[in-house]
């Protein structure tokens, strides 16, 4: 490229115009000519932080796809300059490698990961200062180098294996009953926040993690330093066992800085040794890719069986009735094979349980023995039968996780929210050793283990695109963003979003299922329902434009949240454009728009509907100018790219949807007919009831 053309792309990548969108779009563009990569790495190196991690899906997609050195180099500075950025990167590269099938490509990336590792643990050496000093000082800085880079390595194992078990976690407590599964969870976060102590005393540093947050305050608050050990939930899936455990984060920089609170000494947390053995078990991915396989298959045959009648025009009821049967053959045939493999398994389990209870009782025998004269008084155990009474039943109607909800409801008209997270907050602050830290933070996050999360990633990437657009345009529509960190091809962590709760657990504890959203709205918020009530069309309008454009799937109302304000929040987007539960388009609807959501805006002739359909058309008028944008978000990841969202993804048909070509008008009566298309939609019932019956989750 001659001199001119060089001069004038290089004052365009210097201007303010150019945007990070722009330098992937260029490096993919001009992957074959050095010199116009040589002034990009230039641009690569001025970009803050923050918006790398913004970006990482596209930059790990576009390294892998071009192999292009300069931005190779540029990972390795991004390594040796960050430990939460290396570890953002490492393990996001490492999830393409789980599931790269080519041999070549493979050992690219493994020998791309191990050169980020040496650059992390090789750290930052300043040269020009080096040869500066006499030998005597050249020798004391290349001990103490040497040290650190072995320091350095150490930490990377530890924060691995620590990393690797809290994942572990999320699988090995499928093996354990519902009701025991908190204990359990309850002795392994103790032992593992004793591992976490233990690596923070020993390299004054916790876990550093790609946290990243919204607000102004660049206190980079992303070292996970302390476990808050009394709060933890499971969350019960046929496959696995999520959790949510609060976490402590502190800016590291901060460590030599401020006083920690000295910590009470604590005894070492002892768990039964079957648990040890399943947490070291490398089986475990592969029976969850098992499970994961057969309830695709389940799904897949239910849902075409529905919409097999469906064209043979049979009646609703019967093809209910239909479905009851075939899922309770079903679910005969899976208790069937469970009683025959729990036959086989259960005289080793016996004696590993035996093992553990005369461990246990000699322990307690020990430590203290009780006198054997004191009994229970007969209204005591009259108060703990009630009691044990009134659990069994509320199990028939609530997941486990809610009871705890339940226990504080009783006696308090069912009051939600009754204290603000920033409320629990302060007192939880009080309690830390970490309080005096400025960048002090407490995270609630979900553990998942068995889940691939790139494609989430994506779409919470998008989502806060589509935001920024709203907000750009000054438009009143909400969208709730969360956090997403890839730590491998099944594996995670995702952001809880707090004062929450699903719309299935709302309405099994009002009324369990015989209350309308608008009869619970107006229990919950009372004096405040107006303002929730505008909240949730403010809401519903801009989930129903990115549900629309983005394709998004797997609508029931467990993945559905209302919050304190009133606002309906959508989670769980792991089916989105060419994906679908079952691998069925069962969910034919544009967006997901009930007759419940109708009543709630008072009726199709109310101001409030009026103001839906206006937010929704306002929002499509101002996402449709930045289709271009939007796009290259898109063009970077679908090119070889490994996730099924993006499988023979036609671009054309995607960018078809903002109607480019259309005057504000028609988009107008486009609006219109989305709407009168999701609200007739008669599978969006369907997959409702569907859900009802297969997993419990109410419509």
């Amino acid at each position: 490229m001659n001199a001119d053309k060089l001069k004038s792309l290089k004052n365009f990548f210097d201007s303010e115009y150019f945007t990070p969108e722009m330098l992937l779009q260029n490096i993919s563009k001009y992957r074959d000519q050095p010199d116009v990569l040589n002034l990009l790495a230039e641009c690569m190196i001025k970009i803050p932080e923050k918006t790398i991690t913004f970006y990482s899906p596209q930059f790990c997609q576009l390294l892998i796809k071009t192999e292009v050195q300069q931005l190779f180099d540029f990972f390795k500075r991004l390594c040796n300059q960050s430990m939460s950025m290396f570890f953002n990167l490492y393990w996001l590269l490492g999830a393409y490698l789980q599931l790269e099938k080519h041999k070549k490509k493979k050992q690219k990336i493994d020998q791309l990961l191990r050169q980020m590792e040496m650059s992390m643990v090789n750290g930052q050496f300043n040269e020009k200062r080096f040869e500066q000093l006499d030998k005597e000082e050249q020798n004391k800085i290349l001990l103490k180098d040497f040290q650190e880079k072995d320091l350095r390595q150490e930490y990377f194992t530890e924060v691995q294996r620590f990393m690797g078990t809290l994942i572990k976690h999320s699988l090995v407590l499928k093996e354990f009953a519902k009701e025991d599964r908190k204990h359990h969870l309850k002795l392994l976060i103790k032992k593992q926040n004793q591992n976490l102590q233990r690596i923070v005393k020993k390299f004054q540093l916790g876990i550093s993690l790609p946290f990243y947050d919204d607000d102004k305050q660049q206190n980079n608050s992303n070292c996970i330093v302390n476990i808050m050990e009394k709060h933890q939930i499971c969350f019960h899936t046929k496959k696995r066992v999520p959790y949510l455990i609060l976490v402590e984060t502190i800016n590291p920089i901060e460590m030599n800085q401020y006083q920690v609170i000295p910590a009470q000494l604590q005894a070492n947390i002892e768990v039964a040794g079957y648990i040890e053995a399943q947490l070291n078990d490398q089986g475990f991915e592969r029976q969850m890719a098992q499970i994961d396989l057969e309830e695709q298959k389940l799904y897949h045959e239910a849902l075409e069986k529905i919409m097999k009648m469906e064209k043979k025009g049979k009646r609703q009821s019967q093809i209910m009735q239909s479905i009851d049967q075939y899922m309770q053959k079903q679910v005969k045939k899976q208790q069937i094979s469970d009683d025959y493999d729990k036959k086989n398994t259960e005289q080793q389990q016996q004696q590993q349980q035996q093992d553990v209870f005369h461990r246990k009782r000699l322990l307690s025998l020990q430590t203290i023995r009780l006198p054997q004269n004191i009994r229970k008084s007969r209204s005591q155990e009259k108060n703990e039968e009630k009691h044990n009474e009134f659990q069994k039943q509320l199990q028939m109607i609530l997941p486990v996780e809610k009871l705890y909800v339940l226990n504080k409801f009783k006696k308090r008209n069912f009051l939600l929210w009754e204290q603000s997270w920033e409320e629990k907050i302060k007192s939880y602050k009080k309690e830390s050793r970490y309080q005096n830290f400025p960048s002090f933070k407490i995270r609630p996050i979900i553990i998942k283990g068995g889940d691939d999360l790139r494609q989430e990633m994506f779409a919470i990437q998008m989502m806060k695109q589509f935001n920024k657009i709203f907000k750009e345009s000054d438009l009143n529509l909400y969208l709730r963003p969360y956090q997403i960190i890839v730590t491998s091809a099944n594996s995670g962590i995702v952001e809880y979003i707090p004062n929450t709760i699903s719309i299935d657990s709302l309405k099994k504890m009002f009324g369990n299922g015989t209350k309308t959203l608008y009869q619970i709205y107006q229990e919950v918020f009372g004096n405040s329902f107006e303002e929730a009530q505008k909240n949730f069309i403010e809401s519903l309008a801009s989930y129903s434009l990115f549900s629309y454009l983005m394709q998004i799937k797997d609508r029931h109302n467990g993945n559905l949240l209302i919050d304190d304000k009133g606002h309906i929040i959508h989670i769980d987007f792991g089916f989105l454009l060419q994906t679908s539960p079952g691998g069925v388009n069962f969910e034919s609807a544009p967006f997901k728009l009930t007759q419940e959501y109708l009543e709630l805006m008072k009726g199709r002739e109310s101001d409030y509907f009026g103001y839906f359909k206006s937010l929704m058309t306002k929002g499509f008028l101002a996402l449709k100018k930045y289709v271009i944008e939007i796009e290259n978000f898109f063009k970077i990841m679908v090119e070889k790219s490994d996730l099924p969202c993006f499988a023979n993804l036609d671009l054309k048909v995607f960018t078809n949807r903002f109607q480019l070509n259309a005057t504000d008008q028609e988009i107008m009566g486009l609006v219109d007919r989305l709407i009168n298309q999701s609200l007739s939609s008669w599978r969006t019932a369907q997959y409702d009831n569907f859900q009802k019956r297969t997993n419990g989750i109410l419509p």
